[in-house]
């Protein structure tokens, strides 16, 4: 694949900062206000002192920059923050909800550069090491790409995370054993990781669905109960 098109897109700062762009954007655009009626008090305070052209400008430049530092400092580390803590009082599951968005991935994959989207995947997956998600995706992309190694590792290392979701741990066991069934050799393998399942989530709905599947499976597999 060409590298020309893997650059067409480029992350863009809603990408990189999430919903704390739209924010970011926000205090940015309140700032004319304040800078400018700095500017204005400022430089209408020294004409009135009789001071010098020089120094009307300099009180002026001063000033605007008195007051936008002011009122940066004011939205973010005053407003938004007591906006924050008010937020995780009232609705405390919200705090750290946020998933990383993956439009530039998608993107490549939506233009035919599956390289590309995996190269992106792989760069995410060092600097955010205890993510599942882009190791998930990543390996989503990999196996229906044909390179099973790898999306099966990335599904174990998913596993493995030390904080990893149980949604995601689940997610990647129901993954490889649909993974193992698509790979000529390696069906029986799925027997483990719904034996995992069962192991890992005992009395739950997690666990009777593996007992369920794994019945299936051993049957369509022709091993024995």
């Amino acid at each position: 694949m060409s590298t020309g098109s893997r650059d067409e897109y480029k992350r863009t700062l809603f990408d990189r900062r999430g919903p704390e762009a739209a924010l970011f954007l926000q205090t940015v655009s309140s700032l004319i206000i304040p800078i400018v009626a700095g500017a204005v008090i400022s430089g209408a305070l020294a004409w009135q002192k009789g001071l010098s052209p020089t120094l009307i400008v300099v009180c002026t430049l001063a000033g605007s920059l008195t007051l936008g530092l002011w009122w940066w400092f004011f939205v973010t580390r005053v407003s938004h923050g007591a906006g924050k803590v008010f937020g995780e009082f009232i609705q405390p599951s919200a705090a750290g909800s946020y998933e990383r968005q993956y439009s530039r991935e998608d993107a490549l994959v939506m233009r035919g550069d599956a390289e590309g989207a995996l190269a992106s995947y792989e760069k995410i997956i060092l600097e955010a090491p205890s993510d599942a998600q882009p190791r998930i995706r990543a390996a989503e992309l990999y196996a229906k790409s044909g390179m099973r190694e790898r999306a099966e590792l990335l599904y174990r290392s998913v596993q493995r995370l030390q904080r990893v979701a149980p949604k995601d741990d689940i997610h990647a066991s129901n993954r490889l054993v649909d993974l193992y069934l698509a790979w000529p050799g390696h069906e029986t393998k799925g027997l483990r990781e719904l034996r995992r399942l069962i192991d890992t989530y005992p009395e739950t709905d997690v666990a009777e669905r593996a007992r369920a599947g794994l019945v299936n499976l051993k049957r369509q597999l022709g091993v024995a109960e």
